[in-house]
Formats: C-alpha cells, sequence, structure tokens
C-alpha cells in the first residue's frame, strides 16, 4: 500500500513532486529547473530541504547540477548493447529518436600512423563529430576510415549522414565484427564545452574497431559520452 504523501519526510514530497513534473512535462528533459527560490516558493520549504530532494534526484540520474547553468533535467538514458552491430542512427531510429551527426571538422591525417596502421589505410580520413539525440549533444566521435577503399562514403558522411548507412549503400559492404575498449574518465574544456556539461562529469570513453566478415577493419573511431546519458548492456 502506497504511504500518503503527506506522511512522508518534507524533502521526500518534495522528491516525489518534481518527479512528478518530470514524468508529467511540466519540467521537460533537456531544459534546467526554476531558481532554487522559485522552487523554494512554490514547495513552500527551506533551501535545505529543497537541495536533499534535487540531490536525490541528482543520485538517481534524474537531474544533473551545472556549475553555473541551473539543474539540468536530465534526458531519459539511451540503452545500449556493447555487442550489437547497429550504427548511431539504427540504435536511435530503434529506440524512436531523432539521430544527428554534426560535423565539427574533416579532412585527410597524416598525423596517426597507429590508426593508419591499424585500417592497413593508403589515404586515411578524419571526421570529428557530434552525435545529437533530438538536437541535444549526446557523443563526441572521432571517426577514421581509408578515403582509397570507401572514396563514394566520404561525402554522406560529410553531409551528416550515417557512416554505417553509406558503408552499405555506396561500398556494398556490412559490418559483421567489432572490437571495443571502454575506460571512464572526466571530460577535457574542450569536450565539456561540446556536450555541454562539466568537468565533474564523468564520462565513458570508447574506442571501437568495425570490421567485415572476413575480419578486416573497416573503420576506427573514438567515442566519448557522459555516463548519464547511456546505460550500456552485454548480451551472452
Amino acid at each position: 500500500m502506497k504511504e500518503p504523501l503527506q506522511l512522508l519526510p518534507l524533502y521526500e514530497q518534495v522528491r516525489r513532486s518534481i518527479l512528478a513534473g518530470i514524468q508529467s512535462g511540466q519540467y521537460p528533459e533537456g531544459s534546467f529547473l526554476p531558481s532554487e527560490p522559485d522552487l523554494m516558493a512554490r514547495y513552500r520549504v527551506s533551501r535545505i530541504t529543497l537541495r536533499r530532494a534535487i540531490g536525490d534526484l541528482s543520485a538517481e540520474g534524474r537531474l544533473q547540477r551545472q556549475q553555473g547553468r541551473g539543474t539540468l533535467v536530465t534526458p531519459s538514458k539511451v540503452q545500449q548493447t556493447l555487442v550489437s552491430l547497429s550504427g548511431f542512427s539504427e540504435t536511435m531510429d530503434g529506440l524512436g529518436r531523432t539521430a544527428g551527426h554534426r560535423i565539427l571538422s574533416q579532412g585527410h591525417d597524416a598525423n596517426a600512423p597507429r590508426v593508419r596502421e591499424r585500417l592497413a589505410a593508403e589515404d586515411l580520413i578524419r571526421f570529428d563529430r557530434l552525435l545529437e539525440d533530438g538536437g541535444r549533444p549526446m557523443t563526441l566521435e572521432t571517426l577514421w576510415f581509408d578515403a582509397a577503399r570507401f572514396p563514394d562514403v566520404i561525402e554522406p558522411v560529410a553531409a551528416g549522414g550515417s557512416f554505417y548507412a553509406a558503408l552499405r549503400d555506396k561500398a556494398g559492404v556490412t559490418p559483421a565484427h567489432s572490437e571495443r575498449q571502454i575506460d571512464v574518465g572526466f571530460a577535457s574544456t574542450e569536450e565539456c564545452q561540446a556536450l555541454k556539461i562539466t568537468t565533474a562529469q564523468p564520462v565513458y570513453r570508447i574506442e571501437k574497431t568495425v570490421m567485415d566478415g572476413a575480419g578486416t577493419p573497416l573503420a576506427f573511431s573514438k567515442l566519448t559520452t557522459p555516463s548519464h546519458l547511456v546505460t550500456y548492456s552485454i548480451k551472452t
């Protein structure tokens, strides 16, 4: 039996009221909560009580305090399977979300000998992209592939399209395997600016190599994603 709201501690009443506001759309995902004085007046509580309620919701991943900006209502987490071969666009489409690829920079890369060796590339090309969820920053990606091997893939990727789709449609190649290495750390100042997070926000750092059915590498990428945006699972 659910405990009556008025019998709960005051901070828990406020926590549940704010959560109900998030779920109803009163406080939309990706927006900032009203200021502390406004919330204190709305819920008729002290700053200490309000901050405890917000602290609990932040610990649950529903809110995120951002220094100098306020308290962000975090988007619901994207569920991703680590062994999946779906690209970003395919994953987001399957979740009913809108994927976007914003090109930050691109060009032929002569300064990545280890990546060139990994891909056995004749002409290594690099794309720095911001992957977006409904227009909101989600992941910073650096993508490399061999321009000499996949010349027809360059234009659609440069236009903001899916690399996997371009690989299939323009080169007739479908990824069959991938290897991922995952670490957790903190974002640099430049990454924070692009992802709209603070330096205190943990991020996943993933290095991914995509291969064809014969095990030949097709592309290599480095991805940085704030941990509050994604939940990774493993299927065995």
